[in-house]
């Protein structure tokens, strides 16, 4: 028989791993809903986060204090978070400004070619700076493993990942905002679903593409981010997240912003379900979940970007 406080906790498990696949899939989504581009070194821009965010917070709790408690460390943590999501924004515009404008008129193989010789430099990169072994936080911060877990229905969970629910929950409601309420916005929105009527409106189709590639970055840096203290940065884990984002987008249809946080939602509940009833679906989950959902709907849970964002 199954307990009600084991279902429990593996469903906050799996909307915490939801809210994380979101954040990585979701500047994906928008890059390719916009741009049109299949970026294939999104995962390496996770993983750059995840190790930019071990450095800054190393930097953080070296210069400005050694947190005695595990909410200070959270604190320290989400800072760090975001300040490696914004050293990402200035590697999305050069990739975008630099690498990617020149080839947009050409077919889509110049694209996925140039985006996985990226994923391969940025490897190489984060190599070179960090090393081969893998980075983990009790580098910078030895009581890590004491941060404070609270109690949901007679059992221990994690605060930190209750952090990451609710920073993803933030998160999502601002994109949300931004995009459907906010002039740029809508801007953004008009140029995906027609770049010439917006270029005859007026619309710097350039500095649109710019951004929006500069914001998919943000949010991979920031996946990574906070994907990084209960694990560790490697060279390889770059790869899980981008495949893993692929199933979200797909299950949520191409393009969709709000197909894809009910794709990652989907796919985090639903697969921690399984590896806690049947562990060596472990890998499998996903897949089936996204076989299952387009033999029902082969177009994805919603439209395209243009159709219903």
């Amino acid at each position: 028989m199954v307990a009600l406080e084991n279902v429990a906790i593996h469903t906050l498990n799996g909307v915490q791993y939801g809210f994380v696949l979101f954040l990585i899939a979701s500047g994906l989504t928008i890059i390719l809903g916009i741009l049109d581009v299949l970026n294939l070194a999104h995962g390496e821009l996770f993983a750059l986060g995840a190790y930019v965010t071990s450095s800054l917070v190393g930097a953080l709790v070296g210069a400005a204090f050694t947190p005695d408690s595990g909410l200070g460390f959270l604190l320290v943590v989400l800072a760090g978070s975001a300040l490696a999501a914004a050293v990402l924004v200035p590697v999305g515009l050069f990739l975008e400004a630099v690498l990617l404008r020149p080839i947009y008129e050409r077919d889509e193989v110049y694209q996925l070619v140039l985006t996985f010789a990226l994923l391969l430099v940025i490897k190489d990169a984060i190599k070179y700076v960090w090393g081969p072994k893998p980075v983990r936080l009790e580098g910078v911060y030895s009581g890590i493993n004491a941060l404070a877990t609270v109690s949901i229905a007679g059992r221990t969970f994690p605060t930190y990942k209750l952090l990451i629910i609710v920073v993803g929950a933030a998160v999502t409601v601002g994109l949300f905002y931004f995009f459907e309420r906010t002039k740029t916005g809508r801007i953004v929105r008009a140029t995906a679903i027609d770049r010439e009527m917006a270029t005859a409106i007026g619309v710097d189709v350039d500095r649109t593409f710019t951004l929006v590639f500069a914001m998919g970055a943000f949010f991979a840096g920031f996946a990574g981010a906070m994907a990084l203290p209960p694990t560790q940065a490697h060279l390889e884990m770059g790869a899980d997240p981008l495949v893993l984002s692929f199933v979200v987008i797909v299950i949520g249809g191409l393009g969709s912003l709000r197909g894809a946080f009910v794709g990652a939602l989907l796919v985090g509940v639903l697969t921690r379900w399984a590896t806690w009833l049947y562990p060596a679906m472990e890998l499998a989950a996903p897949f089936a979940i996204m076989a299952v959902v387009l033999l029902v709907k082969p177009e994805g849970l919603f439209g395209s970007w243009g159709e219903r964002a």
